[in-house]
């Protein structure tokens, strides 16, 4: 698998024909001295932005070069002056936003089913009209990147191309296509399975013309997201980029989900953060270098490259201030990237996901709550769906919103068989004719009546809480019964739920202290819960689910391959470089804060002293020692402990 360039910048320059001068203080040799003072590895600079424009001299399509621009050559000039001191500099090329394409062409928008476009009104500030790649668009796109290919030779390092998206489309190309293929126009699985196929096959056509200039250029199309909405088309990529700027949109949680995911599917991988203080497009803020700095090591930790967002200003000039923070994370970046890149993430569990093929950006919220868990609890885990090899991992974690079939259902009975376990919830496993895997030996009798209902501590699974005490899950879970399966936690009901004339106090009605009934089952090698405890631990992380769950852990797996003393803000991450003769454990240790109403902050590193990490991995080390800084630990009987963690410390054990 051919390496990413470690140290990555994406240069936006979405910039607007009514700014006067655009690039005039442009000067290449400033430019690439500033990027190589920064660490910098690779920048993806314009080639035509979601304005519409150019940046290059094009002659096929003179009329779009951008009417301010005052440098001319400004994306050659970019390109020449950083292969000049080593840098890369793959192409950035817009797709589904163009406004200029929008403007002129209406028969190439997107078009929903009552006709409308998809986006605002063209009265509205933005370029969000979406265009639609199964019109004469494609040719066009085709075209402008053919000349892109052609004129930088073997010079082009790359092409990103942004904003491919799987956009349903009821436009006269796509209504004709289904009607030909003999689809339902007004299903909305159909229509939105065949903007899919659009797509896969725009991605697969456009990398055979791009591979006719280049056989090893980087070609990635985002789409904001990386998951099963990726995998059919994987082929046509040659490696992943992993958008998720943590002050945008994605929050801090949506990166560790796509990257368990995306590093399953046998390409290199990269994160992309922003300096950004929110998002895209805020000019004249930085990051808080903590901040930056959790982003890209959180990145390293995985294994993966780093990319960090910038946007070029009009006149064409980087500011000072962004590189000297971008350098300071950058330069920690490059002393460490030996521990990561290349390696193998040591993995113990996978967890399925719900998440839809046919959509970006559809993460389950059992998902979500799953990866905030489980991260917690240090397992080490792969996120992944139901066609993976079951048999690579000791752990098989089913959500509650996972349903199966009778394939599923075969495939977990010869996993456990074969003396795998699983730890199983709610719905999960669950096939059409609500049959569970014969594994799970539970029968499904329908949903929980009279919710919530409330466990009640005892037994082993509830160690470390209160026993005999009553803990509420608030979601409504289901009902199930043993047939081979040993009921080992039970539940009791409220007096009645919370409906019309029936309600008490402000929120749910209180347990009634009536009979209890069994909500967990086990079986050989099999943890089954009731209740939607992923999906609950999503919604308001209550302690007594972490607990439940970790216990279930316990019980399957005996001895995880980490475990630790340290608070559960804690990261921990394990990579092998076999050919190193050495396994990496990547601590982090910097706390995301609600500070403000819409988006985490952080500040500052969280210290965390005195350490301590049981490791049960099938090779056995004889030393430990932090890198880079190269400090001898103390490590005995598969322990070591760690004086001090300050933000991000890595561990070889050798």
């Amino acid at each position: 698998m051919k390496q990413l360039s470690p140290r990555q910048i994406h240069l936006d320059f979405h910039t607007s024909e009514k700014i006067p001068d655009v690039a005039q203080n442009f000067s290449a040799e400033e430019f690439a001295r500033q990027m190589k003072e920064a660490h910098v590895s690779s920048v993806t600079v314009f080639a035509r932005c979601h304005h519409g424009w150019l940046y290059y001299p094009s002659k096929k399509f003179p009329e779009l070069v951008h009417p301010a621009l005052k440098n001319k050559n400004l994306l050659i000039d970019q390109v020449k002056s950083l292969h000049k001191v080593g840098i890369r500099a793959p192409i950035y090329i817009t797709v589904q936003w163009d406004y200029q394409s929008a403007n002129k062409h209406p028969e190439w928008l997107i078009r929903k089913r009552d006709g409308s476009h998809e986006g605002p009104a063209f009265t509205e500030a933005g370029f969000y009209q979406s265009l639609c790649v199964n019109t004469g668009y494609k040719d066009f796109l085709m075209a402008q990147t053919a000349e892109i290919c052609e004129i930088l030779g073997d010079e082009l390092d790359g092409i990103f191309f942004d904003i491919v998206g799987t956009r349903p489309c009821l436009c006269s190309a796509c209504r004709a296509e289904m009607k030909r293929e003999g689809l339902d126009l007004c299903d909305d699985v159909q229509v939105r399975n065949f903007a899919a196929r659009v797509m896969d096959r725009f991605k697969s056509e456009m990398t055979s013309l791009v591979r006719k200039f280049s056989t090893d250029c980087t070609v990635f199309y985002n789409a904001g997201h990386v998951g099963p909405c990726t995998k059919k088309s994987k082929d046509a990529y040659s490696h992943f980029e992993l958008e998720s700027l943590p002050s945008g949109s994605w929050g801090y949680l949506h990166f560790p989900v796509t990257a368990r995911y995306a590093r399953t599917l046998g390409k290199d991988c990269l994160g992309m953060t922003g300096k950004f203080h929110t998002d895209w497009g805020d000019f004249h803020s930085l990051k808080n270098q903590a901040a930056l700095e959790f982003e890209c090591f959180r990145m390293l930790s995985y294994g993966f490259a780093s990319s960090i967002g910038d946007q070029l200003e009009p006149g064409g000039i980087l500011n000072p201030a962004t590189y000297r923070l971008i350098g300071s994370v950058y330069k920690q970046f490059e002393e460490r990237e030996e521990w990561a890149r290349p390696s193998i993430p040591m993995t113990e569990a996978l967890l399925l996901t719900s998440e839809p093929d046919n959509v970006e950006s559809k993460i389950p919220e059992s998902v979500m709550g799953a990866a905030q868990l489980f991260e917690e609890l240090a397992l080490q885990f792969d996120i992944s769906d139901k066609n993976c090899d079951f048999g690579k991992y000791k752990l098989l974690i089913i959500p509650e919103d996972f349903r199966g079939d009778a394939e599923f259902s075969d495939k977990v009975n010869e996993y456990v068989s074969n003396g795998g376990k699983v730890l199983a919830f709610g719905k999960g496993g669950l096939t059409a004719d609500n049959c569970y895997p014969e594994c799970f030996g539970v029968k499904y009798e329908g949903k929980i009546e009279k919710y919530p209902d409330f466990i009640v501590a005892d037994g082993e699974l509830s160690s470390g809480l209160e026993i005999g005490n009553e803990y509420v899950i608030y979601l409504q879970g289901e009902q199930v019964s043993p047939i081979t399966a040993e009921p080992v936690l039970y539940a009791r009901a409220p007096y009645f739920r919370r409906d019309g004339d029936y309600f008490c106090s402000h929120k749910y009605t209180p347990s009634a202290k009536g009979a209890s009934y069994p909500v967990a089952f086990m079986s050989k090698g099999v943890v089954f819960f009731s209740h939607h405890i992923l999906t609950q631990y999503r919604k308001n992380a209550p302690y007594w689910c972490k607990k439940l769950v970790s216990n279930a852990v316990k019980m399957l797996l005996g001895e995880q391959m980490i475990t630790h003393n340290g608070p559960s803000t804690l990261s921990v991450s394990v990579l092998s470089q076999p050919e190193k003769g050495r396994v990496n454990l990547h601590l982090l240790s910097y706390i995301p804060v609600r500070k403000s109403a819409t988006i985490d902050i952080i500040e500052e590193r969280t210290v965390v002293r005195n350490v301590k990490i049981k490791l049960n991995l099938d090779k056995k080390f004889t030393k430990a020692r932090l890198v880079p800084e190269n400090t001898i630990l103390n490590y005995e009987d598969g322990e070591v402990e760690i004086p001090e963690v300050n933000g991000y410390a890595i561990v070889e054990l050798s």
